[in-house]
C-alpha cells in the first residue's frame, strides 16, 4: 500500500539541520553531503529546493546552490518551471533511473481533509506508451497490477484518489459478494 508521508518528516538532516548551512566549510560541506546520501529524501528534497527558489544557501540533496542554480537554468522557464519538468531534471541531476508509476503518484498527488488525497498535474499521465486517469495511475501504482474495468472512487469526496478510497470491478464485486454472504 501507499502511504503518503511527507519527505521532511523522514529526512536525515531533521535531527541537526543546522549541519545543512556549512558557511563554505569544506568539512562541514563534506559531513552535510554525506548525511544528504543517506536520505531517502534527496528527490522531493530537491525539487522543494527549486520550487521554492532555495538556491542561495546550504546543501539540499547533496548539492550545493551553484549546483542547484545551475539546474534551474537547464529547465524551459527557469524558475517558473512546472513541477514535473522539475522532477525530471531533479531526477537527471541526482541520476535517479526514469520515473514510475509510483513516484509519478507520489509527485503528483497531495494530502486533503479528513484523510483522502487529491492530485494536480492534468487529467492524463502518458507511461510506457500508457495514458493514465489519476485513479488508474493511483490504483495500479498501489496495487501493482492493472486495473479490471474501471476504477471508481468508494468515499464521497470528489477527486480523492487515495488508493484505500479507490476499487476496480474485481474488487468492488468481491466486496458486494461479501456483503450478501453477511
Amino acid at each position: 500500500m501507499i502511504h503518503h508521508i511527507d519527505w521532511r518528516d523522514a529526512a536525515a538532516c531533521k535531527a541537526d539541520p543546522d549541519a545543512m548551512h556549512p558557511d563554505n566549510n569544506e568539512v562541514g560541506i563534506a559531513n552535510a553531503k554525506q548525511i544528504c546520501a543517506t536520505c531517502p529524501g534527496t528527490l522531493p528534497c530537491l525539487v522543494d529546493a527549486i520550487l521554492t527558489g532555495d538556491n542561495e544557501h546550504g546543501i539540499r540533496a547533496g548539492l550545493r546552490p551553484k549546483q542547484r542554480r545551475a539546474i534551474v537554468h537547464t529547465l524551459p522557464g527557469g524558475q517558473r518551471a512546472d513541477r514535473t519538468a522539475v522532477t525530471a531534471a531533479a531526477r537527471k541531476a541526482l541520476g535517479h533511473p526514469t520515473d514510475d508509476l509510483r513516484e509519478i503518484w507520489e509527485d503528483r498527488s497531495h494530502t486533503m481533509p479528513g484523510g483522502h488525497l487529491g492530485w494536480h498535474g492534468g487529467e492524463t499521465v502518458i507511461f510506457s506508451g500508457h495514458v493514465y486517469t489519476p485513479n488508474r495511475l493511483s490504483f495500479e501504482a498501489d496495487r501493482g497490477r492493472p486495473p479490471v474495468g474501471m476504477v471508481r472512487r468508494t468515499c464521497e469526496v470528489d477527486a480523492c484518489v487515495h488508493p484505500r478510497h479507490l476499487a476496480d470491478s474485481q474488487e468492488r464485486q468481491q466486496a458486494a459478494e461479501a456483503a450478501g454472504a453477511v
